[in-house]
């Protein structure tokens, strides 16, 4: 008989038991006595009921002291080693147990601020290992790096936003796009921060959240169309699509000192929009900027699933490949969701569909294309 692979019903269980006997110490922190003792009793309650697990930071609501705060903790595990059981069958079932296990734990009274940073949140917690193996005896460092959590996990989109003003709309539609952004600068810091301003406006992980929602829902047999779903594996699909379109697939970015220039860069006046919301609001505020951030990316994939249900209502209807077309031309996002529909394979396997949208490019083509600026 082979080696039993376990299940999920088994990890889950025995990641509830292997927390029935622990104890915790505190390796650095910035809480006077009487308030981190209080964190200390709501993270052990947490840990011994076996509802935390690694890989995904929790959000919850703590008393400290006279206050009521949101508390941001996530389970780091520093290495892990193979173990095995031997189950009622007598076959073994391999298990991964962790040397050491530490909780980040980071205290806000916004919670707006780790709910919608959570992602880099995640990131930044995994970011502390490299500090505890080389600094584990050193907790003024680990408490220096746990300081500038907000900084470095919220920050970034306030200081990219001032940085590039208008240009931001420039980050924006190659985010959109998907395409490669080659940062060229000597700025470290300012070059992590685009890094992860692209990836907060990008809409593939989203994207492929819903799509894979809306398959476990099993809706791929539905009357209604599903979400988009993108797969970066459809190239012929996407040659199909950008030679029409002509939107780049690498845009080139180069700093020095406070001067910058894109090269190869489109925007459209959606990135406008989205860009002047971000600029005429609270500059100072990461969540009101992450807040326009994801208002705009739901704005875009409700056009993406409009655009997909006048394309199919395209294949028998004149009049519905006439709307399709004035809302490619009056929607300012135009290019970003002709992109898209042509990397879901589920929307152009047909060759119906195919030939509806090839009409529509030939005749946005044909008409001066859409409203765009290049760099």
């Amino acid at each position: 008989m082979g080696d039993k692979k376990p299940s999920v019903k088994d990890f889950l269980q025995r990641e509830a038991t292997s927390n029935q006997d622990f104890s915790l110490s505190v390796i650095a922190t910035d809480l006077v006595a009487e308030q981190e003792t209080e964190v200390r009793d709501f993270i052990f309650k947490k840990l011994s009921r076996g509802t935390v697990y690694g890989g995904s930071g929790n959000v919850s609501r703590v008393d400290v002291g006279e206050e009521t705060l949101s508390c941001y903790f996530y389970l780091l595990r520093q290495a892990s080693r193979q173990e095995a059981d031997i189950d009622q069958e007598g076959h073994p079932t391999y298990f991964y147990t962790s040397n050491n296990e530490y909780v980040v734990c980071l205290l806000t009274d916004d919670m707006n601020t780790v709910e919608l940073f959570r992602p880099e949140l995640d990131a930044y917690s995994e970011g502390l290992l490299a500090v505890l193996d080389n600094e584990a005896s050193q907790a003024d460092k680990i408490r220096h790096y746990l300081e500038n959590w907000y900084k470095d996990a919220a920050e970034y989109v306030c200081r990219c936003t001032k940085r590039f003003k208008e240009d931001t709309a420039f980050i924006i539609h190659t985010a959109l796009l998907d395409a490669k952004l080659e940062v060229v600068t000597t700025d470290q810091a300012l070059k992590s921060d685009l890094t992860k301003f692209l990836q907060v406006c990008s809409l593939s992980d989203l994207l492929q959240h819903l799509s894979d929602t809306d398959s476990s829902h099993g809706t791929s047999g539905s009357s209604e169309p599903t979400l988009i779903d993108l797969d970066s594996s459809s190239d012929s699909c996407l040659q199909a699509g950008d030679k029409t379109t002509s939107q780049p697939d690498f845009v080139k970015l180069v700093i020095e000192g406070n001067v910058h220039r894109f090269e190869n860069a489109y925007k459209s006046s959606f990135c406008d929009e989205w860009s002047n919301l971000m600029l005429t609001g609270d500059q100072k505020s990461p969540e009101f900027l992450r807040q326009v951030i994801e208002d705009c990316k739901l704005r875009t994939i409700q056009d993406l699933n409009n655009l997909k249900r006048l394309v199919r209502q395209a294949e028998s209807d004149h009049y519905a490949l006439y709307r399709a077309y004035t809302f490619l031309r009056d929607c300012g996002n135009g290019a970003v969701l002709l992109r898209h529909i042509w990397k879901d394979e589920n929307t152009v396997s047909s060759l119906d569909t195919q030939s509806v949208l090839h009409v529509l490019e030939e005749f946005i083509s044909e008409t001066n294309g859409f409203t765009q600026a290049q760099v």
